[in-house]
């Protein structure tokens, strides 16, 4: 039987005009860059399997160092929040521990919060970090095609569901942010299990409906399973689940960081403050959509926020999700950074001496004794 294209577009072209229109408001609501880019679709290869860990596991059994005095030393655990650019946060937070010396056991992170942990798990130096967010060379590679671009060819790709051709909706797969992310991290360490810390990066399974902790497996893939956020981006298929963004259901994994053995976790919290706003704000075009994404994030947060023992909350109010800003970057880790610094006293005094780094060396750890901290 005949195709007929041109009949096929006819009929689509309300449907796909419609589509549009909502992306539109979406993107707005996210970024005020007029600028503002997305990730190229699939250059066609095979992209390579990561074992998905469930976040019901339970909680390894203790395998905590002695500290000098005899008493098991406590692990320390980041939770490290979901949020787009606001999550360049995560790095002024790490660069302060670092500075002060207190020592990160496990690291979970949610979306922008598993990017900027997993390769500060991996041994990216806080320095590149920073260079990366603030040089915007990490947001280039996750959006890398203006979105109004984007928008106007998506309709041509409608013809090829027409013709038999399985794509799962959004607007792109990610795998050049994938390949970017496999490339940042040592040759040796592109499967999460053998970082130098232990780490896992939530996403949310469509198939059943829950959240995930992918633990293993190939790195850059579990990341780009953790940013697949809706719309934007293309569910990420791993085994026998399809994956998106886990700041759908779990967007500051503090369960998921203790569940993997930490004992005191500090969570770093990149949602904007809600405040009251006037009605003549919601006039601007994306501005419902950008209000309620923060309302849902800032909902979904709270039961997670009573599992940490210290919340370290940014000021980044005014920082869209999906800015390509360097200002915003730059911004951004300087409210980590601040934001840390205050509550600073409360975390030397929980965490103990017995969890501060001198060269490299726990305090109060026997000279003796075999690191157990890596699983």
């Amino acid at each position: 039987m005949e195709l007929d294209i041109g009949k096929f577009k006819r009929d689509r072209k309300t449907i796909a005009c419609l589509k549009a229109g909502v992306l539109t408001g979406l993107f707005l609501a996210m970024t005020s860059d007029s600028q503002a880019c997305l990730a190229q679709p699939c250059d066609g290869q095979r992209a390579l399997p990561v074992k998905a860990v469930t976040d019901q596991i339970s909680a390894p059994s203790p395998t905590h160092n002695l500290s000098g005095s005899g008493k098991p030393r406590l692990k320390v655990g980041l939770a490290l929040g979901g949020g787009g650019m606001r999550g360049a946060a995560h790095i002024g937070v790490l660069e302060v521990l670092e500075r002060e010396g207190v020592h990160i056991d496990y690291i979970a992170g949610t979306s922008m919060g598993s990017v900027v942990g997993g390769l500060y798990a991996a041994g990216v130096p806080i320095c590149q970090l920073e260079d990366r967010f603030t040089h915007g060379i990490v947001m280039k590679h996750f959006m890398t095609a203006p979105v109004g671009i984007r928008l106007a060819v998506a309709p041509a790709f409608l013809p090829m569901k027409a013709l038999g051709s399985h794509q799962y909706d959004g607007l792109y797969r990610g795998n050049i942010f994938r390949k970017y992310l496999n490339r940042s991290v040592p040759q040796d360490d592109k499967n999460i299990e053998s970082f130098k810390i232990p780490f896992c990066a939530v996403a949310l399974n469509l198939i059943d409906g829950k959240p995930y902790a992918l633990a293993k497996g190939n790195f850059g893939r579990a990341l780009q399973a953790s940013c697949a956020l809706p719309v934007l981006r293309r569910p990420v298929k791993i085994d026998d689940k399809l994956f998106v963004d886990g700041g759908v259901l779990v967007n500051l994994p503090t369960q998921q960081v203790r569940n993997m053995g930490a004992d005191i976790v500090i969570a770093v919290d990149v949602d904007e403050r809600i405040n009251d706003l006037p009605m003549s704000e919601f006039e601007k075009l994306g501005s419902v959509v950008h209000r309620v994404i923060c309302l849902h994030l800032s909902k979904i947060d709270q039961e997670n926020l009573k599992l940490a023992d210290i919340v370290i909350h940014p000021e980044v109010n005014g920082i869209r999700m999906v800015s390509t800003k360097k200002k915003d970057a730059k911004a951004a880790v300087a409210a980590g950074v601040e934001a840390c610094k205050k509550l600073l006293p409360d975390i030397l005094k929980l965490v103990g001496p017995e969890n501060l780094m001198v060269e490299g060396k726990l305090i109060g750890t026997p000279q003796t004794e075999t690191d157990t901290t890596r699983n």
